[in-house]
């Protein structure tokens, strides 16, 4: 049975997925709050009794310039690998939503490789487009990530990195930077330094609001600042994510004031370490490609995440289910007309 999640719902929607092996932030219930700015819903599948066995969160996205919309389900649903019928069920339920609201299509991006054939299978009964990439890849999470057991001893940990890396965090830790747990109150400096490091490296960093809502949504629970320090300035910080029993490197920033104690290597190894002493298993460091191409990823980006040991993790990546066929033909065909412009443009 398919049940809308309602508040009353929060407290077993919340256990069931941090709970589950297949859990992940943006399938929480304060991931839709802090994204408030779109609608959202979230579902469950109940067995006879009335125990979950399956969740979806899915946020309404409007195709730019039209009245279009679509449902986006981030690094979901969440339910066993093995249970097509619970996936068959939520998928099914989110059908009737977009009848609802008048959605031509929905668009996954699910904790899933090319090698889960019982899902992959179950999403082609629904007529699914899997592993279309190169489109639209801009609301889509990372095709790849590092992931690393933090489930061990200091000395397991240590041992599991590269002799690079290892080399790299005792000095570190023997120098005169030091790496603390921040509060909300040191979003700013946080800032700061994501700042510098986005005039250094060329992106376009978030901009303080958005970390004081993030803060405010997720909690403190949730939100981990680390900040490391040298000779009592800031040099290096991080935003971590903790759902479950994982969590999630989300952006880091840094000057390069005092840059021979390695501060990075440093902030790595605190936040894996206090991963594993508020009972996490996993470390995620999340993506290995640039905001520009999310196909293509960043060498220095894979080395440095490389050097930790952690598995590289390839994802199947978009999964498109159409309603509307003739919409979404109308929508792809503007799009590439639109591309196809801008290509010409750029070649005179």
């Amino acid at each position: 049975m398919i049940k809308r999640v309602t508040s009353e719902d929060y407290t077993k929607y919340k256990n069931f997925l941090e709970s589950h092996d297949a859990c992940h932030f943006m399938q929480s219930l304060p991931w839709a709050d802090f994204k408030k700015k779109q609608d959202s819903f979230a579902l469950m599948s109940l067995d006879d009794c009335g125990n979950v066995r399956g969740v979806m969160l899915l946020f309404v996205q409007t195709v730019r310039r039209t009245n279009k919309k679509f449902l986006y389900c981030p690094r979901g649903p969440v339910c066993a690998r093995d249970d097509s019928e619970v996936l068959d069920e939520l998928l099914h339920g989110a059908f009737k939503l977009a009848e609802e609201i008048g959605a031509y299509k929905l668009t996954l991006d699910p904790d899933i490789t090319e090698n889960d054939s019982v899902w992959l299978d179950c999403f082609k009964k629904h007529s699914a487009r899997i592993g279309d990439n190169a489109r639209d890849n801009g609301i889509l999470q990372p095709f790849a990530v590092y992931r690393i057991d933090v489930n061990k001893s200091d000395e397991e940990l240590m041992s599991s990195f590269h002799s690079k890396a290892r080399y790299s965090v005792r000095s570190s830790i023997k120098s005169d930077a030091v790496c603390r747990l921040g509060s909300r109150d040191d979003i700013p400096t946080f800032c700061s330094l994501l700042d510098y490091t986005a005039k250094r490296d060329g992106f376009t960093p978030r901009k303080e609001d958005y970390f004081y809502e993030m803060y405010d949504s997720l909690g403190s629970d949730m939100v981990k600042l680390f900040i490391v320090e040298c000779e009592g300035k800031p040099i290096a910080g991080s935003v971590l994510i903790r759902c479950g029993a994982k969590t999630w490197h989300m952006y880091a920033g840094s000057n390069d004031d005092h840059k021979e104690t390695l501060p990075n290597f440093l902030m790595q190894w605190e936040m894996m370490r206090w991963s594993r002493d508020n009972s996490c298993t996993l470390y995620d460091m999340r993506g290995i490609a640039g905001e520009g191409n999310k196909l293509k990823p960043i060498d220095g980006l894979v080395r440095f995440k490389k050097r930790f040991g952690g598995n590289l993790c390839t994802f199947v990546g978009r999964i498109d289910i159409i309603y509307d066929k003739k919409t979404d033909t109308l929508i792809n065909t503007v799009k590439a007309l639109k591309s196809a412009l801008r290509t010409m443009a750029g070649r005179k």
